[in-house]
């Protein structure tokens, strides 16, 4: 993969499931040289512009590259790997 891969994960403080989404995206840019990781906290003020560009309503949610969207935790981050290879 040559191209750079931007995975925008919107997480809560108060999620339970947040922090295994956010354990695979973690491990998925250590793998994927290329890839950025941002995280975005819904609760704080500053991401809600972008919350509502991307229509998020539940956490977590996984943006790639602005289109490719994941809502839940991903069953794995060799899930993930297989489809951002095939981008």
């Amino acid at each position: 993969m040559d191209k750079q891969i931007l995975i925008e994960l919107f997480t809560s403080p108060t999620c339970p499931y947040c922090p295994k989404a956010k354990n695979i995206a973690e491990k998925i840019v250590k793998e994927i040289p290329n890839a950025l990781l941002i995280e975005r906290d819904v609760t704080i003020n500053e991401n809600a512009e972008i919350s509502r560009k991307y229509g998020i309503q539940g956490v977590p949610t996984m943006i790639i590259n602005g289109t490719y969207r994941i809502v839940g935790v991903p069953n794995s981050e060799r899930e993930v790997i297989n489809y951002l290879k095939q981008i």
